[in-house]
């Protein structure tokens, strides 16, 4: 269960000395966030009383560091919790560089496609409550899609990808519909690109369908049920599902570059509205390293958290079960399933603009990169990095 404990002032004194020690100093003209923030959802321990050592953890934050100082990402923040504890937690480089920002701990982070797991989790809640089954036709819930092209696609194919669509091959009109409904119509009346059902092929649109298909049964925004059934009772009040300007964590929002020509370019900060005028269902989630822990804790405990449960445990086995075609589950990357005696496989998932979050769970360990430094090689890198530290 996740612990509501603060660390006692001693406990975060020692782990400021090591967090410093690990992470980027004044030398490396790198700016350097030294507070916590004000409550943590786990307490705090040094990595030799979790059975880690402080050398594994140091690694790990100086390769951040170096990737920051090589120019490779323009910030990131590094969360490892063990055993419900946190052994290492840093933040270095900028939320805006133009602007003279550092990155903070506990900041909000645009996750895009971590938004997946969550839409994931609704569709298999209501599975659980006998409102729809993995093999309903999505026709039945979105008349759009009652056509020869889209007829046959399942429910069960949107939530592991194999419903024929391509990542990127959204219809005309898509960005500009005024609801996900809306869009998620044209993507009905297109059909997908492939035949359902014959191979895996990641893509946006199979999440936005579900989405729509969750509005549909729940009758209002999916949004709004991400927001009372998930967000809500597990106390994430840091996750949130809309953005402008003028909401009052704005500032804490950081900014996103992508790579152009060898050079760091900023492509949206906080003083830019979001980019679709609906909810993104597919990769619209706001968030922070500490509430997507909370989350990630959750399907870590088989679906319980806090004497509550939002999934069953026959369903979070079933979802993080690797699939026919592709390392991946019910909306869940799948990152090893070599484990053995009924322990859940290493699973978690990424975003586009440079998000991660990796559970160990025969460890029970979470590792969260989370950077705003779109199309990096350094999400690969940060895998490998930590497959090497932590080979289950």
């Amino acid at each position: 269960m996740i612990s509501q404990n603060i660390a006692p002032w001693k406990e975060r004194i020692a782990l400021s000395v090591l967090l410093l020690a690990a992470g980027c100093n004044v030398a490396t003209r790198v700016p350097h966030a030294a507070t916590f923030p004000a409550a943590s959802p786990f307490s705090y321990a040094g990595p030799e009383e979790v059975g880690l050592s402080s050398s594994e953890m140091q690694s790990l934050a100086d390769r951040v560091c170096n990737w920051i100082e090589q120019g490779k990402v323009v910030g990131g923040e590094l969360l490892v919790v063990k055993n419900r504890r946190i052994v290492l937690h840093e933040a270095s480089g900028w939320s805006d560089r133009e602007r003279r920002i550092p990155l903070q701990r506990n900041s909000i982070y645009r996750i895009r496609s971590m938004t997946k797991p969550f839409v994931g989790t609704a569709v298999l809640m209501l599975v659980e409550e006998k409102r729809l089954s993995l093999d309903d036709r999505v026709a039945t819930y979105i008349p759009s899609f009652d056509n020869e092209r889209s007829r046959e696609i399942t429910m069960r194919q949107l939530i592991t990808h194999t419903a024929g669509y391509v990542q990127g091959g959204f219809p005309a009109g898509y960005w500009n519909s005024p609801t996900l409904r809306a869009a998620v119509d044209k993507i009905g009346r297109m059909g997908p690109h492939h035949p359902p059902g014959e191979s895996f092929r990641y893509s946006d649109l199979s999440t936005a369908t579900l989405g729509a298909v969750v509005a549909e049964i729940t009758g209002g925004p999916v949004e709004r049920f991400l927001e009372s059934r998930i967000f809500d009772p597990l106390g994430m009040s840091d996750t949130h599902t809309f953005f402008a300007p003028d909401v009052r964590w704005a500032p804490r929002m950081n900014s996103t570059y992508r790579r152009v020509r060898g050079t760091w370019r900023k492509y949206w900060d906080n003083t830019k509205k979001r980019e679709a005028p609906f909810f993104r269902a597919s990769g619209g989630i706001y968030t922070t390293v500490f509430d997507y822990a909370r989350f990630i804790t959750v399907w870590m405990d088989y679906g319980k958290y806090n004497g509550g449960k939002i999934l069953s445990q026959a369903s979070v086995v079933e979802a993080l079960r690797r699939g026919r075609l592709a390392d991946y589950g019910y909306h869940w990357s799948i990152f090893d399933d070599s484990t053995s005696g009924g322990q859940l496989p290493v699973f978690g998932h990424g975003g586009s603009d440079g998000t991660l979050a990796i559970a160990y769970p025969r460890l029970d360990m979470l590792i969260l990169f989370f950077t705003q430094s779109r199309g990096t090689s350094n999400i690969d890198a940060f895998l490998a990095a930590v497959k090497d530290l932590f080979q289950p």
